[in-house]
């Protein structure tokens, strides 16, 4: 059984139109990971998954501020008036909502898209970035995988 043919098994939706899957990838300025763009058009629009659920493109699932996926990750990528030190990492685009800020994000500049945890709870202004990411998975998929096997998944 596929990995999506599993995730189809944990919970479903209504799926996102290929033009809303395109419009999205545009505004990040990536294309989604293979297997992030195959859940958005075959299995639901975000609002599945561990914690408060995938974030979803235009018409689907929200973070609790009401973005959706391309909105969060441009939000983040914006300077901060009030923190000089605030740069967000391009191309680190953050997928699934923990609560308290916290995410879990994918790297799409690299080709296994690994994933990591971004906590901003654990910096105060004027640190470096850095102390908010933490490597969690060494692929898109395997973060998946780990899920779908019932991992714990905790920043």
């Amino acid at each position: 059984m596929s990995i999506i043919e599993k995730i189809k098994q944990k919970g479903t939706g209504k799926t996102a139109s290929e033009a809303d899957i395109k419009s999205a990838e545009q505004y990040i300025g990536y294309a989604f990971p293979a297997i992030l763009r195959s859940i958005y058009s075959t299995v639901a629009n975000g609002g599945i998954g561990p914690g408060y659920q995938l974030l979803g493109v235009n018409g689907g699932h929200l973070s609790d501020e009401g973005d959706t996926i391309s909105e969060l990750y441009l939000d983040l990528c914006a300077s901060d008036e009030y923190d000089e030190l605030w740069v967000w990492p391009r191309g680190t685009v953050p997928f699934c909502h923990w609560g308290s800020s916290v995410y879990s994000c994918y790297d799409a500049t690299k080709p296994a898209n690994p994933v990591v945890w971004f906590d901003p709870n654990v910096r105060d202004m004027g640190e470096p970035m850095e102390k908010q990411f933490k490597p969690h998975k060494d692929s898109l998929e395997s973060w998946f995988q780990g899920w779908l096997s019932g991992e714990k998944y905790r920043a």
